[in-house]
């Protein structure tokens, strides 16, 4: 949401997040397919023009349907883009490595973009399960010398690693820890997306049309409000005030 906005803050946006469910990644994928998919749903009953994936892991178990799903919708994701900041001669002789969830990582998304878009250069990656990154998050713990600690405990599984894709939308949260045990280039698909979206409303006038502008967020959680507003103003930097809505 940073990010777009700060790009793009003269549109109007719809926040959801879906605490109640969260974390995802303990999930089987048929849960998060469901869910995913209801509140896609849920979001263009609501007058939606285009729904916008922030959760990798939600995003890796709808990718395949929701073109089909949503004909003539449009449903898009911050994977993608992430992969394709690294698809240069350049970087394509580096090792990478891709910080997700479990539930991510089994889904083979990376796999599938890796070898869709690499399947010439044989890509050299590798993943870590970085979910325990996702609890301390959700746990709105603040401890920097704990948060410290579990950061350093994933980084340290690094060896000889050119290029870090933070492939949660939690960890670019985490990014100032991150640094501190990392030297390397990080990838932060949720910058990527932001940046691509210009491109993308250029190539879809016909959406771009139909988006209210005004600078208005309205933030939903499914969760308790005062909670989210809490930790979310501590993610933003500024004051948000978000209101509950119930899971059907």
């Amino acid at each position: 949401m940073k990010d777009f906005q700060k790009l793009y803050p003269q549109y109007n946006y719809m926040f959801l997040a879906d605490n109640k469910n969260c974390p995802f990644w303990c999930k089987n994928w048929e849960k998060i397919k469901e869910i995913t998919f209801d509140w896609i749903n849920r979001l263009f009953n609501n007058w939606a023009k285009i729904v916008i994936l922030a959760c990798n892991t939600a995003a890796a178990y709808s990718v395949r349907n929701r073109q089909t799903q949503y004909p003539h919708k449009k449903v898009l994701s911050i994977t993608i883009p992430g992969i394709e900041k690294i698809l240069t001669e350049e970087n394509k002789t580096k090792k990478i490595w891709i910080l997700a969830t479990q539930a991510t990582i089994l889904s083979d998304i990376y796999n599938d973009l890796f070898f869709r878009f690499w399947w010439k250069n044989n890509p050299d990656f590798e993943f870590v399960t970085a979910s325990k990154m996702v609890d301390i998050i959700e746990s709105w713990e603040t401890n920097q010398e704990e948060i410290d600690f579990v950061v350093q405990e994933h980084i340290n599984k690094f060896r000889d690693i050119d290029t870090l894709i933070l492939g949660c939308t939690h960890f670019p949260i985490l990014t100032k820890n991150i640094k501190k045990f990392f030297i390397g280039d990080i990838v932060d698909p949720s910058k990527e997306a932001a940046a691509k979206f210009r491109n993308y409303l250029e190539r879809h006038p016909e959406i771009k049309d139909q988006l209210t502008t005004g600078g208005q967020t309205t933030y939903y959680t499914t969760g308790p409000a005062e909670q989210f507003s809490i930790i979310g103003s501590r993610i933003k930097g500024e004051e948000i005030k978000a209101q509950q809505i119930e899971i059907i």
